[in-house]
């Protein structure tokens, strides 16, 4: 079967605005996760230490991206008008896609009018909520600017590329699903090269409100997984996006290649209940799915990122599957 690699990387996150400073991130073990900004919402309007309060988040700690809205809209030949309309997300994809095709050595010139695929994963839409209060607000650029299924067409749309285009929401797996999707069009050569990742942006409390009522978020704003103090996971914004090709295509190419990569999928049907409970049965079948598939020796595994959502529901449950 073919073998697909990663031959560029770029991204945004907390405390890094490129690779380089997020190799830099991890290398000093440097913790990014701030209360919330006054520039994002009024914390103290929506915070209460009582998950159960109406309206209220019991989380005042997230990772937030510096300077989120500033942009060289010039850069990408978009008016002043159109992005001051657009999503930061939307933005965020445009700078970590250019910083990843940057990292491969591959040009505008070269991919324009090719083959290539752009598979974006997107859960979240805090920014199109600007505009739910005043139907006056809304003018030619607000449909483009704050649709999440644009997000994917604008890279196609700036690079002028004609593979497919896809935004995919699977929620905590979106930018997963969007790289498995990429390398599923490299390994049957529906496209020649994809474009791939994932992107998110904290602009709203209402996210926090719900899950603080789900009890899905820490109110410490530390994942501790696999701890026994696991009481949640903590949200953060960002965008991390890869270039994938053949391995075959990158050697001719004397592309630089960060990895290879095999992906599959599953799902947990109703093999756990409420629909919220992830399976240890369904973990241990796509694992062995990827080791026969990809003819991969589990003895030869050193090293795996697992979900490690913090709760005291997900992480016995990787465990043990692990």
């Amino acid at each position: 079967m073919t073998k697909v690699a990663i031959v560029g990387i770029g991204c945004r996150f907390p405390g890094a605005d490129n690779v380089d400073e997020f190799w830099q991130v991890l290398k000093n073990g440097e913790n990014h996760v701030i209360e919330v900004p006054a520039n994002r919402w009024n914390l103290e309007a929506f915070y209460d230490e009582d998950p159960t309060t109406p309206g209220k988040t019991n989380v005042r700690r997230a990772g937030f991206v510096k300077e989120y809205d500033y942009w060289d809209y010039k850069f990408f030949g978009i008016n002043e008008f159109e992005s001051l309309r657009m999503d930061p997300q939307h933005k965020f994809i445009l700078d970590s896609t250019y910083m990843a095709l940057e990292s491969a050595g591959i040009t505008r010139k070269e991919i324009k009018g090719s083959n290539t695929g752009v598979y974006i994963g997107i859960m979240n839409s805090d920014y199109s909520t600007n505009f739910a209060e005043s139907f006056g607000d809304f003018d030619n650029h607000t449909i483009t600017g704050t649709n999440n299924s644009i997000v994917s067409s604008r890279v196609n749309y700036t690079f002028d590329l004609h593979g497919p285009s896809m935004t995919i929401d699977t929620a905590c797996s979106s930018s997963l699903m969007a790289i498995h999707h990429a390398h599923q069009a490299i390994i049957t050569g529906e496209c020649d090269m994809c474009i791939a990742g994932g992107v998110n942006a904290l602009l709203k409390p209402d996210n926090f409100i719900q899950l603080s009522k789900a009890g899905m978020v820490s109110p410490t704003g530390q994942c501790q997984a696999f701890s026994e103090n696991a009481d949640g996971y903590a949200r953060g914004e960002g965008c991390g996006i890869v270039i994938l090709k053949s391995y075959e295509k990158a050697l001719e190419d004397n592309d630089p290649i960060w990895a290879t990569v095999s992906t599959a999928s599953n799902h947990d049907g109703h093999t756990v209940s409420p629909i919220t409970t992830p399976s240890m049965q369904q973990q241990i079948e796509l694992l062995n799915i990827v080791f026969k598939r990809f003819d991969v020796d589990p003895q030869s595994i050193d090293y795996i990122e697992a979900h490690g959502t913090g709760t005291k529901a997900g992480d016995p449950v990787e465990v043990k599957a692990l």
